[in-house]
Parts: C-alpha cells; sequence; structure tokens
C-alpha cells in the first residue's frame, strides 16, 4: 500500500512534508518558521527583467573633495557600485550608482560628452555639475537592482522539493502553551520567571490533554483524537517520558490504521525515532559521552547492552520503508538504529543501506580523543552557547557554557592548571543567571577582566540579557540595569564587541529576532547609550549571527548579519559612528536561510573573508549531499574578499559547497600548518535530525577537505557551541564541542577532543591594548615564517574574530608550519594606528605584547598530557 505523506505545520523547521509542487513546498516551510509573508511573497511573485550590458553608473557628491577622494578610492580599485551605494548622494545609490538603460544623450548637459567616450568598464574624471560633482561610468554589467528575493530564492532550490525532517521532540507543543499561558508585569525582567512558567505550563497541558484522553466523548471524530494522542506523544517525549511517548503513538497507529490511513506513514516515523531515541537514553549514550554517538563508527563492534528498543524502532523505520522505499531521512534513521546493535554497515539490508564509503576522509591529521569526562567537564545541558578564556588571569583557560533550558543556570569550569577541571559556578555567582542560547566575552570596562554577556529568548519570546562584569577576584556581578542594557528587552542569541569608532572602549552590537538590531556604544562609565537609530543600522530582521571585521581595512570596523530569512546585511563603517548597508553591492546576501557566521582570513593574503551557514531541516537533503546526489537548496557559503570592497563567491571552488545542517560552528588551526580549520555541529530540535558534526582541514587556502571520520569527531548529536583553544598548553588546539537539544530529553554531555597533535610549529601571542581597548579586540597579527628554509610566507589573525556562536580565547594560538623560523611579528593596532615590529622570535613560545613597547615579555605557562595524568602532577615547559 502507498500512503501519501502529511505535512503538519508546527512553529519551526522539522516537519515532514507533502508531496506538493516546489512553490507550495517552500510557502508551506516558510509558515512553519512563522514567515508567512514571506509565504505570500513566493506565491505571487512577477517575473523581473534581467540585467543587460553596457548601464550607465553615477556617484554624484556634494563638494569637490569629497569627489577627489572618490575619484582616488576608484583608481585604487575600489568598486564602483560599493562606493555608489556608500558615498553618492543621488537617489540611484540604493542601486550601485545605476541610473538605468540609458545612452548618453538622457543624461544631463554637462555629462553627455563624458558619457558618450566612454567604453563598457571605463570610469570618467570629476565633472562639476549643477548639484555638486559627480563620477560617471558605464557598467560591463549592472549591479543588481533588486534584493535576494523570493524569486531568487525558488531559482537558487533548483527544480525539486525540499523534505522537512519529521518533528519529534514537543518543542513545538511546549513553546505554544508557554506562549499561550499567563504571565506577571514584567516576567521576562525576572530570571526566576520563565523557569516558573515553562513547568507549570507544561504541567497544566500534559494534565489537560490526559484528561481530554481519559473519557473522550463518544462524538469526538477519529482523526481529533488522533491528534490529541500525538500531541500527548509529544509532550511526553519534551520531558523524556520515552516509553509513555512510545504508548501514546502506538494508540494513534490503531486508530490510524483503522481510521485515519493518510497518517501512517507519519505515525510510523514518529514510532521509530521514538523508540531509538529511547534506547539512546536508557544506555546513557548521550549522558556518558561514549563513542556511541560518534559517526563513522569508531568501533564496528561496540552496541547498545539494552537492545529491545532498538530492534522495536528497526521493525516500524522498516514498515514504513516497505510503503515509501525511497525516503532517505528513513533510511538514515534506519542506518543508524542498525548502529546501536553494531550492526552497521554489514547488518542494514542493502536496498536501505547508506553507505559509509560516503563518509570516509580523503586526508588524516591523526584521531582526537573526546576525554571531556575524564578532565571534570561534567556538564548535561541542554543546547547552549560556549566561551573559553582566561576569566581570573591564572594563565590557565576556563570554560563558561549556557543553556537553552530557561531553569538551567550559567556554568564555569575552572581550570585547575594541572589537567582538571572544577564547577565554580556557584562560588562565581553564576547560579542565579538562567537560561541563555549564548554567551559571548568582552572586556567593556578596561579592568584587565573579561567580562559575559548572556543572551536570551532566541527561536522564543523576548526576554532579558545579562551582563555581568567580572570583578576580578573570580566572581561576577550582574550589571544589565545600571550599564543600560536593559531598557530594551528582545529576543536574540548574538552579539559581538568591537570597538566602532576607536576611542579605546569596546561598543556593542545585538542582532534581535523579528525587531531592529541595536548598537550600543561604551560612554567609558560602565553604561552604553544606543545609538541604533542615529547609526543606521537599526534593520528589522530574524538575526542569527553577527560577526565584525575591517573588510576593507580602512581602519574601522565593520559587521555582518545574517538573516534566518531574507538576505543578510553588511554594514560599511562610516567613521563617523554611521553604517551604510552594502551586502548587495559586496556580494554577499546569501544564503537567504543563515545561521551562525564569522570572519575570517581562510586564504592568508591578509583580507578578512567570510564564512556563513546555510540552515535547512532538512535530513534528506543532508543525506542527498553525502551520497552525491542534486540537491534542491542552498549549500554553505564562502565567500573571498578581493581587496576592493567586493567578495567572490568561492564556496564551489574550495569543496565547501555542501548541504548540512549546522548550528554552532567555529574555526581554528587543528593541524599547526598556518591555515585555519572549521568545525560545524549539526542538528535541530527533532531527535530525527541526527547528522555527524563535520570537521574541514584547510588544505593551503586552497581548499577544504572533509577529515571527520579519519578525526574521530563526527558526533551525532546537536551541536551548539563550539571552540577551539590549546587546553593542554602544550601547543595544539583541542576542539570543545557544547552539545544538546532543544528540550530537557534531548540533554547530552559537553565534549573536549583532544588533540593529537604533531610536528609543526607554533606560537602564542596575548595583546593587551593601553589607548586601544585592553582586550586588544580588532588588533591585527602578521608572523613572517619560512619553513624547511623555503621562501618566506605570511599568516594572519585578527583577535575577537570568532563564531557568532562559540568563543575562542582572545590570545591568538598560531600554528607555523613544519621547521618554522620566525622572521618577524608585526602587530597593528587600528585605534592608534601603531605598528610594532619584533625580529627573529623562537617557535613554541607563550608571549604577551603590549601596545607601544618595543620588547615582548614571555610567559610561563604550565602543560599537560591528560593521556598521561599522574595524580597532581603536571609538567612544566
Amino acid at each position: 500500500m502507498q500512503w501519501p505523506k502529511m505535512l503538519f505545520v508546527s512553529g519551526r523547521p522539522g516537519s515532514r512534508k507533502l508531496d506538493f509542487s516546489m512553490r507550495s513546498a517552500w510557502c508551506l516551510a516558510l509558515i512553519r518558521c512563522g514567515f508567512l509573508p514571506i509565504c505570500f511573497a513566493i506565491a505571487g511573485w512577477s517575473q523581473q527583467p534581467g540585467s543587460q550590458d553596457g548601464k550607465i553608473g553615477l556617484i554624484e557628491l556634494a563638494t569637490a573633495a569629497e569627489a577627489n577622494e572618490v575619484a582616488d578610492q576608484l583608481k585604487a580599485g575600489t568598486d564602483f557600485a560599493v562606493l555608489a551605494k556608500e558615498r553618492s548622494i543621488d537617489a540611484s545609490s540604493v542601486d550601485g550608482g545605476y541610473v538605468g538603460d540609458l545612452s548618453a544623450t538622457h543624461l544631463p548637459v554637462r555629462l553627455k560628452a563624458v558619457a558618450a567616450n566612454l567604453k563598457p568598464g571605463q570610469i570618467s574624471p570629476v565633472v562639476p555639475i549643477d548639484k555638486g560633482y559627480a563620477i560617471v561610468t558605464v557598467f560591463t554589467v549592472a549591479p543588481k537592482t533588486q534584493d535576494l528575493d523570493a524569486k531568487r530564492i525558488y531559482a537558487l532550490t533548483s527544480a525539486g522539493a525540499v523534505q522537512q525532517n519529521i518533528s519529534i521532540s514537543g518543542l513545538d507543543e511546549a513553546d505554544a502553551v508557554f506562549k499561550q499561558y499567563p504571565k506577571p508585569v514584567g516576567w521576562n525582567q525576572d530570571l526566576s520567571q520563565p523557569c516558573k512558567i515553562r513547568r507549570e505550563s507544561y504541567a497544566s497541558a500534559v494534565a489537560r490533554t490526559e484528561q481530554f484522553l481519559a473519557s473522550p466523548a463518544d462524538s469526538v471524530p477519529p482523526a481529533k483524537l488522533q491528534q490529541a494522542h500525538s500531541a500527548l506523544a509529544q509532550l511526553y517525549a519534551y520531558q523524556g517520558a520515552m516509553a509513555k511517548s512510545a504508548q501514546e503513538w502506538k494508540k494513534t497507529y490503531d486508530i490510524a490504521q483503522a481510521s485515519v490511513p493518510e497518517v501512517m506513514p507519519y505515525v510510523l516515523e514518529s514510532l521509530g525515532v521514538t523508540y531509538l531515541h529511547l534506547a539512546e537514553m536508557e544506555n546513557e549514550s548521550y549522558s556518558s559521552s561514549g563513542t556511541m554517538d560518534i559517526f563513522p563508527p569508531l568501533d564496528h563492534e561496540a552496541h547498545f547492552e539494552k537492545e529491545e528498543n532498538s530492534k522495536l524502532a528497526i521493525e516500524y523505520l522498516e514498515k514504513y520503508l516497505a510503503a515509501l522505499p525511497n525516503d532517505l531521512e528513513v533510511k538514515w534513521e534506519l542506518n543508524l538504529a542498525y548502529l546501536t546493535l553494531g550492526g552497521y554497515p554489514e547488518k542494514v539490508p542493502a536496498k536501505y543501506l547508506i553507505p559509509i564509503s560516503s563518509f570516509a576522509s580523503k586526508d588524516d591529521i591523526g584521531r582526537f580523543k573526546d576525554v571531556g569526562k575524564k578532565v571534570g567537564l561534567n556538564s548535561f545541558t541542554e543546547a547552549g552557547g560556549l566561551v573559553i578564556g582566561d576569566f581570573d588571569n591564572d594563565g590557565q583557560l576556563d570554560i563558561v557554557t549556557s543553556s537553552w533550558g530557561m531553569c538551567e543556570p550559567l556554568h564555569l569550569f575552572h581550570n585547575n592548571g594541572n589537567g582538571t577541571f572544577t564547577d565554580r559556578s556557584a562560588e562565581a555567582g553564576l547560579s542565579e543567571q538562567l537560561g541563555g542560547l549564548n554567551v559571548i566575552q568582552g572586556d567593556y570596562n578596561n579592568d584587565g577582566c573579561m567580562d559575559l554577556l548572556v543572551l536570551r529568548g532566541g527561536w522564543e519570546l523576548p526576554m532579558r540579557r545579562s551582563l555581568l562584569r567580572n570583578n576580578c577576584d573570580g566572581t561576577f556581578t550582574d550589571v544589565t540595569k545600571q550599564s543600560g542594557l536593559s531598557a530594551t528587552v528582545t529576543a536574540s542569541q548574538t552579539a559581538v564587541w568591537a570597538d566602532v569608532d576607536n576611542d579605546g572602549l569596546l561598543d556593542l552590537f545585538v542582532a534581535n529576532e523579528n525587531a531592529p538590531s541595536q548598537l550600543f556604544h561604551n560612554k567609558g562609565d560602565g553604561t552604553f547609550e544606543d545609538i541604533s537609530h542615529a547609526a543606521g543600522i537599526d534593520k528589522i530582521a530574524f538575526s542569527k549571527g553577527v560577526t565584525a571585521a575591517d573588510y576593507d581595512k580602512d581602519g574601522f570596523v565593520d559587521f555582518y548579519v545574517s538573516n534566518a530569512s531574507g538576505p543578510n546585511f553588511l554594514y560599511h563603517n562610516n567613521h563617523n559612528l554611521t553604517f551604510t548597508e552594502v551586502s548587495r553591492q559586496a556580494g554577499v546576501q546569501a544564503p537567504y536561510f543563515s545561521f551562525a557566521t564569522w570572519f575570517f582570513d581562510y586564504d592568508n593574503d591578509g583580507w578578512p573573508d567570510l564564512f556563513v551557514n546555510t540552515y535547512f531541516s532538512s535530513v534528506e537533503q543532508a543525506i542527498r549531499s553525502y551520497l552525491g546526489l542534486p540537491v534542491s537548496v542552498e549549500t554553505l557559503k564562502l565567500y573571498r574578499n578581493m581587496h576592493n570592497g567586493v567578495f567572490e563567491d568561492v564556496t564551489a571552488k574550495v569543496g565547501l559547497d555542501k548541504v548540512m545542517m549546522p548550528m554552532g560552528s567555529n574555526f581554528g588551526d587543528v593541524d599547526n600548518d598556518g591555515f585555519l580549520d572549521i568545525y560545524l555541529g549539526m542538528g535541530n530540535p527533532s531527535f530525527a535530525a541526527m547528522l555527524p558534526h563535520a570537521l574541514f582541514r584547510n588544505e593551503g587556502g586552497k581548499s577544504f577537505v572533509d577529515i571527520t571520520a579519519s578525526s574521530g569527531t563526527g558526533e551525532l548529536h546537536k551541536g551548539h557551541g563550539i571552540a577551539f583553544a590549546d587546553l593542554e598548553r602544550r601547543g595544539f588546539e583541542d576542539i570543545v564541542s557544547a552539545n544538546g537539544g532543544a528540550v530537557p530529553a534531548d540533554k547530552h554531555t559537553l565534549r573536549l577532543f583532544q588533540n593529537p597533535g604533531n610536528d609543526n610549529d607554533w606560537i602564542n601571542l596575548r595583546l593587551v591594548g593601553v589607548k586601544s581597548n585592553r582586550a586588544a579586540i580588532g588588533a591585527e597579527i602578521k608572523v613572517t615564517v619560512e619553513n624547511d628554509g623555503l621562501a618566506e610566507r605570511s599568516i594572519y589573525r585578527t583577535v575577537g574574530q570568532s563564531s557568532s556562536f562559540g568563543g575562542n580565547p582572545m590570545e591568538q594560538h598560531i600554528g607555523l608550519g613544519h621547521a618554522a623560523r620566525i622572521v618577524a611579528i608585526d602587530v597593528w593596532w587600528p585605534a592608534t594606528k601603531t605598528r610594532q615590529h619584533f625580529a627573529d622570535v623562537k617557535s613554541g613560545q607563550f608571549l604577551e605584547i603590549k601596545e607601544f613597547d618595543n620588547q615582548y615579555i614571555r610567559l610561563e605557562r604550565k602543560s599537560v598530557r591528560w593521556g598521561e595524568l599522574q595524580s597532581g602532577g603536571r609538567v612544566s615547559r
């Protein structure tokens, strides 16, 4: 029997789709995300004229000095459209100076003769006009005059339907009742209230549903009964009562067989996923941080001790596939179920097998080993953020995690310096800091101690943020109210610290969801002023990531904002506390559905490049990507900085044109070759969204190669905060991954993947600002090295650059490659325009460089190899 698939509309991505046309499927996927207006736009787009060659471009300036300055920038190679967007006072500036398909005869008199003699691509000299001064060009290809819109997205998704993965977790149901539950005035300014409301609203929903089903009226239609049992199954799943959830799904199954056969595929997959998750929970797959949720499997003979529920999962998934044998999502779930029994890939029926060869690595730098539990990182939480830093200035790197769970406090894991960590959350005053999908660090008051900002409400409702001042004694104080950051309550999970006006004080950019972004200017007295509107950055979007860098090397930091539905924003700093949005002219609006993002110099040419994740809740599309099959959604994006204000999309060129489901993500140098690598943590709230995290090795700035399988870092559970750091102080960056789903039933331990090491050299630099901000955020480093006696090369780093969903330390661990001789270290401080030069520095050291000093300081650091721990022992480097 062939059953039609059902689309169950919920509050976020993650539900099964119907076999609709591409337009309808895409529209309904957007409804799931809550973006109904975008759905209407997609349903009713109209054809737009395509670009034509030979278009007139115009930049108009008010004064001769401004015009001459722009002319010099054009001569230096800056893109005409970008400068038009930033500087022109003509109405055409919004379209990069493109004034239309005009001949010279249509131009004002003074410009006719100039434009008539221009060939495509040529730029005129400055021309006086009635209102000021102008520069004209003839575009070879006119700039895009439409934002990345619904028609563009439809084209990007090609001609196939996108299968959203089934939503099994109970989050949508729990969130729905949370939002409807009565709330006291000011509830979202009190951190204890969301926790209280969550518990009460959930218990109320379960009780009401149980009561309804205990004695349903005879008049209740079977379809409504089926929906009630499904809802109760989801609510039980939310809290982890998986056996009770399975019983409700079985009742749904009985009703479907008798009266509602069209929901049978949904029910069968729900049973399979529920039993698989129950098997994982009862075998402590997530709480013990073992190897059973690493993919590809590290031990082909490993299996769960309690096998009954894995076998039940297989039974229901195979029933599903008997009717719908081509469903890649369910095939993948079946393969994972066999994995728990030690039967992958050998025992998986051939017709349903996802071959392990599809996940093979083409390179091998050694295998990482998870030592998190061994060293005392006993975190077991839901999704959350992660930052690594020296929060008590003892020379050792500590770890701070946050949690989506509204009742879960922040955790501070203190590095004891002997290869172990201790949870000092209570002693640090963090026990009452509940919830927070992300946390970021920065020394906002320049006292030399790293402060914390906790962000809340992401994906849900507006909630207060917390600014936690580091008291420099191992404790923190909540100063949100007195700092001025509590005036507006927003839903957000992303922010970045940066000195926007080079006054030596860190300002704060917060990207919000369905609300204007915010820029808080640091007044230097512990308080901030909201200058968002005056600065021109208060665009409204469903923003998921924000990152900062001086992308055009003009000495002032710029911002990039990634959005979950719509074009992304690139805000260029105008040097006067205002910004111009130039994403279209710079070519960085895509992906339309974005998540985490960062600037980094992946090719070591001295210019910050840009990485941004695409985010589609589709296991099916990700598996198609692994299998080398055509996909219907956007891939990851890597934009190479072209040094003239524009970026080139090099995603396919470097081998990153892949569909994945990354949430947490970050970058670091895992093999000390001097080139930055990438680690992506996958998933969404559904228990079905299990995809291996991915580690990509940067091969000389030319390409990225997936080394997940060979490195043993393919964690299958949900990945959020991710950071790279040399926690052992032995010269190699380890990877810390704060894992966990969005519901209490989907918690996971924190992973600490120990770097296997190699014989490449390294240097560790801690920069300290004097007139610049104390944390040196924004300072640029250039290390010139010779490797094996060959030609010199340069390696570049910028302090503070990190993912929008994971925080690396401010100190810079820099891999140097094999047999490296450091020819020079150069440091550039944008705020003071200061350059420092240090020649012939020995590698393998921890150094401190203070702004203006002509000598560096060698820091003593204790190192320890976790695998060789002796009681209380440690080794001095």
